[in-house]
């Protein structure tokens, strides 16, 4: 009994420990963002001795922070209504509708997992440069979308799975078409799967930088991830006072949407992985 008591209390000092570690860098953030850069420079890891708003009323007053978070929630918002509308579908006919090809083209989505990132930078920056596509929301929302939907099919496919195929049957036999089947019973059914691709997607549209670091040099096409390089001055300077502020104020939508949503999040990460 002790020897229990022992290793649950152990159990628990890691857990707060790990806690800790990861909570640690988000306070530390905000605590930076309210110090002045002076305090900053001399005493960065110390608690404030005068919190001040000033850095955030200059990102607001001297930066462009609204129009880049603007500019990324319209990116995101239209990528992840494309990535929930394409992936449910799909992955609806890969796994309730039996044809010869339905395997091979769920493979070649999962095959899209293993595509790097990277190796697309180049092609695609030709490509926009040739259709003239280069600083549009459009050169971000394609590539997005295309990454996307392999993990998203998955998870969609994988909760189709785990629907009943005497309920879709049950629906024809009622005088259900295709299309009003899925989007009056199978699609409702799919809540958590759907939150759950919507905001992960949305978080990492928001933070992107490599897609917007390559196809936007014009300062009113910037996202939020390349807005922050605005506080970076000559020979490198950086005001690391409004940074923190900045970083502080782009991060509080995909937090707030994370804890918001986190129930429905874990729900659908979980939900299919049994079948029966």
């Amino acid at each position: 009994m002790k020897m229990k008591k022992k290793v649950s209390i152990i159990f628990w000092i890691l857990i707060i420990l790990f806690l800790a570690i990861q909570i640690y860098p988000v306070i530390w953030l905000f605590m930076a963002s309210v110090k002045p850069s002076t305090e900053l420079a001399v005493a960065p890891f110390a608690l404030p001795k005068k919190a001040t708003f000033d850095n955030y009323l200059s990102i607001f007053r001297e930066g462009s922070i609204f129009r880049y978070m603007l500019n990324s929630l319209k990116i995101t918002v239209i990528s992840v209504l494309l990535i929930v509308f394409l992936s449910s579908t799909a992955g609806f006919a890969l796994s309730k509708f039996k044809f010869r090809a339905a395997h091979p083209i769920y493979r070649f989505f999962t095959f899209g997992i293993m595509i790097p990132v990277q190796i697309t930078l180049i092609p695609l920056f030709c490509f926009y440069s040739k259709m003239h596509l280069l600083n549009s929301a459009f050169s971000l929302i394609l590539p997005q979308v295309g990454f996307a939907l392999p993990l998203s099919v998955m998870m969609f496919y994988s909760f189709y799975d785990f629907v009943p195929n005497e309920l879709i049957e049950a629906a024809i036999m009622d005088g259900c078409s295709t299309y009003k089947m899925f989007t009056s019973i199978v699609f409702p059914l799919a809540k958590n799967t759907v939150i759950t691709v919507a905001s992960m997607q949305s978080i990492f549209i928001w933070n992107d930088f490599i897609f917007g670091n390559t196809f936007i040099s014009d300062n009113k096409a910037k996202t939020v991830a390349l807005g922050l390089r605005d506080y970076v001055g000559a020979f490198g300077n950086v005001n690391w006072g409004m940074t923190f502020a900045a970083i502080a104020v782009t991060i509080l939508p995909p937090m707030i949407l994370y804890f918001a949503l986190n129930k429905y999040v874990t729900a659908g990460m979980t939900l299919g992985s049994v079948k029966g």
